[in-house]
């Protein structure tokens, strides 16, 4: 009798251990849990990015590049801004004609990206730790960063790269794992679409490579890279269509990018040197979209951390430095602040990695990390989205932010959208 009570009590926990590996504590799938979590994240990102979309009415810094590239594709006249891969102004193309030629229609591509930015860093991190806590810490960094607010509510190339990079190192850490041909596909896909927004992306897909290569993969690898490379000549065949290019065309833009960038005309901006970027003493030029100095600093603690001890989350810290090494050894002569968007992204995620769980005096050290990070992201928010008052904040913050503008024309554009919009309040 014994005995058969025991067996049914083997059998109950077994069949309690299993069902306790497919369900959380309120007996939903895993499944649904990291729908919800997804959903969660999509939809807040979205929602943050897209409120007051419209509050800056001008074209804004380097906007007016890209929206008027955009604007030529729409009428078939060659492109103004022969300087960067057409994929990210076809989608600011397909915005205006469908939204118009206005602030939403510039921006809207960009909101998204954004959006699957912060998706990805989440699902990423979810990815190489498997821990959703530290998944949503390190997305409520990177939210709290500042640069990904400010780079997701312009009509620049950045954050689109960025985003479709994030996106193919999520995938590429699923193919590492699963040894999947279209996984490695998936990634390749991916890292060929934020190459044709910008050559950026392709230090993302050298680090996932050297990666690869290291634990001694070779053929699926060198299909990732293939994909990637086709997927980058694809991109170009609506731009050579609409400007009845012949295919070599593809050869000579290629060119001349990689020219122009080597070379680039004088300008009178020096530009910012790219050890200024780690801790800046004094206000960036474009203030509107600045990293917070608290996970700026921490990060870079955290960036150390792993790369010294962490080695199962080196990827984090490779990619933190790949996106510097192009500014480090001058690649590019004349370098601005906003380059460091792509490195800094990955500190949030370091930070994230390394302070999780961990205790320092009875006080969880993530929590303060984050309750720092996000008080200043509220301090600075109203600026950061130039909202009217009274959401505004002070004049004398906003007038902090513009003082650097790199036009008396941007600064005046502002002071008199935000003049109108005193007035409409009152």
């Amino acid at each position: 009798m014994m005995t058969k009570v025991s067996r049914e009590a083997r059998d109950f926990r077994t069949l309690l251990a299993a069902t306790s590996s497919r369900y959380d504590v309120d007996m939903l799938p895993q499944s649904e849990h990291r729908k919800r979590n997804l959903a969660i994240v999509a939809s807040v990102s979205f929602l943050l990015l897209i409120l007051g979309i419209r509050n800056i009415p001008d074209q804004f810094e380097d906007e007016h590049y890209y929206v008027e590239a955009a604007r030529d594709f729409i009428a078939g006249a060659p492109s103004s801004n022969t300087m960067h891969p057409p994929l990210a102004k076809y989608f600011i193309a397909a915005s205006m004609k469908l939204l118009g030629d206005n602030p939403i229609g510039w921006r809207l591509p960009s909101v998204l990206s954004g959006t699957l930015l912060a998706f990805a860093i989440f699902g990423m991190t979810r990815r190489l730790t498997s821990d959703t806590r530290t998944a949503y810490l390190a997305w409520l960094l990177t939210i709290a960063g500042g640069f990904w607010y400010g780079m997701s509510r312009v009509a620049m190339l950045s954050v689109y790269e960025l985003a479709f990079e994030m996106a193919a190192v999520w995938v590429f850490l699923v193919a590492l794992e699963t040894d999947n041909a279209t996984a490695w596909c998936g990634a390749g896909l991916l890292f060929g679409l934020s190459v044709a927004c910008r050559w950026f992306g392709a230090m993302g897909l050298i680090t996932c490579l050297g990666v690869a290569f290291s634990g001694r993969r070779l053929l699926k690898p060198c299909g990732m890279s293939f994909t990637a490379f086709t997927t980058y000549c694809v991109t170009w065949i609506p731009l050579l269509i609409r400007e009845h290019r012949p295919v070599s065309y593809l050869i000579d833009a290629n060119l001349f990018i990689y020219r122009f960038h080597r070379a680039p005309p004088l300008v009178g901006d020096p530009g910012d040197n790219w050890w200024t970027w780690l801790m800046p003493l004094s206000p960036p030029r474009s203030a509107l979209y600045v990293a917070n100095p608290i996970i700026g600093a921490c990060g870079l603690f955290a960036l150390a951390a792993i790369l010294l001890g962490k080695r199962r989350f080196a990827l984090v810290g490779w990619l933190y430095l790949a996106n510097m090494l192009p500014w480090m050894i001058a690649v590019k002569p004349i370098t601005y602040y906003y380059y460091y968007f792509e490195a800094y992204v990955f500190l949030a995620v370091a930070l994230a990695v390394v302070t999780a769980r961990v205790m320092v005096y009875r006080a969880r050290l993530d929590f303060v990390v984050a309750a720092a990070a996000v008080g200043y992201f509220v301090y600075w928010f109203p600026v950061w989205g130039h909202f009217p008052p009274p959401f505004g904040g002070s004049r004398l913050l906003l007038r902090h932010a513009v003082q650097r503008a790199e036009s008396p024309n941007q600064i005046a554009a502002i002071d008199r959208h935000d003049f109108t919009r005193r007035k409409r309040f009152r």
